[in-house]
């Protein structure tokens, strides 16, 4: 186990490598707007999976909590020292911070704003079909990533070994991803659902949707221990902005989708249909939770596996959702 005060080192080299946007609050003057507090979230990339925290920025509902966001891209493997250096207060890895927690680390996993996976398994314009993919290459982020993990569920979904019946080359991001399948490297990527979209529109096939094959936390965020103690208050503000912001998304579509054009820059089109995964991916009894079978079996899947542990952890110990249980309370969403 890695000790403690390891974690808590100055992070001198992070700095330079913050890349941070500000959400400007719709209706504020310049004056009013420097009266709310800045909460720093930590995000590993500007993308459509972090839509609800951008819907819940342009629709104000961290205004109504009082909150200017100060989103800071931070790479996934440096947010947990962030987290514990106090560099910023909620930070968009809750896969990171449940591992290192595992190692010792005093962060938990609070909030999930999807309780499907929201990838998507494109395949190169040759391939049609999941079965077409024996025999073949598909690519990924990193060996054991989230990207594989959702690869070797859609194939066992369809009947195919993992082990056997493909390999897999990791080609980086979703761009040179992209390259990699014109250029007849890989056959097949699991994507975010605005980068399989657009590629959909260039003769690209959507193999699966993740989201159609069951439970599976995602796209979550973390804090301390430390704050979760001292600051409750202000993380509680912040889950109840990301609770309104998923049922603004489940109910609003219209809104979401102008919401999403402006943010992003893409086509309607591929915005309605990105819109259409996520959606689904929401619980709408549950926005931002969990199910305990759900937990274990992420946990198993990102964690216990990758990690090679005998036994897999307790969430007990990974997971808080204490605060979401009382802003389901408090908003009269039902909750499980």
């Amino acid at each position: 186990m890695k000790p403690l005060a390891s974690w808590s080192r100055p992070l001198q080299a992070l700095a330079a490598g913050f890349v941070i946007g500000l959400a400007a609050i719709p209706g504020l003057a310049p004056g009013e707007a420097l009266a709310l507090e800045k909460l720093r979230i930590a995000l590993t990339t500007k993308d459509f999976g972090y839509l609800p925290l951008f819907v819940g920025m342009r629709a104000g509902y961290f205004q109504q909590e009082g909150y200017e966001i100060q989103w800071i891209q931070i790479r996934s493997n440096v947010i947990a020292s962030a987290l514990l250096a106090g560099e910023v207060d909620i930070g968009a890895s809750a896969g990171s911070a449940m591992r290192a927690a595992v190692r010792g680390a005093p962060m938990r996993a609070i909030f999930f704003p999807y309780q499907r996976c929201t990838f998507v398994l494109m395949g190169a314009p040759g391939i049609k079909r999941v079965d077409e993919l024996k025999g073949k290459v598909i690519g990924t982020t990193a060996p054991g990533s989230t990207t594989e993990i959702a690869a070797n569920m859609v194939l066992e979904h369809y009947g195919l070994d993992p082990k056997k019946d493909v390999s897999y080359f990791s080609a980086g991001g979703a761009e040179t991803s992209v390259l990699a399948m014109q250029q007849g490297i890989i056959q097949a990527r699991a994507l975010n659902p605005d980068a399989a979209f657009l590629l959909k529109k260039k003769g690209f096939t959507v193999l699966a949707v993740l989201a159609d094959l069951g439970p599976w936390p995602w796209g979550g965020y973390a804090t301390t221990t430390a704050k979760l103690a001292q600051e409750r208050e202000k993380i509680r503000r912040w889950t109840r902005a990301m609770v309104k912001s998923l049922l603004h998304m489940a109910n609003k579509r219209e809104e979401t989708i102008g919401i999403a054009v402006k943010e992003f820059g893409h086509p309607r089109d591929v915005v309605e249909a990105a819109l259409e995964v996520s959606v689904k991916a929401i619980d709408r009894g549950n926005p931002g939770g969990a199910t305990e079978e759900s937990l274990r079996r992420n946990i198993e899947l990102t964690i216990a596996q990758p990690l090679k542990l005998k036994q897999a952890p307790s969430s007990a110990g990974l997971v808080d959702l204490s605060l979401l249980r009382e802003v389901h309370a408090e908003l009269r969403v039902k909750g499980k």
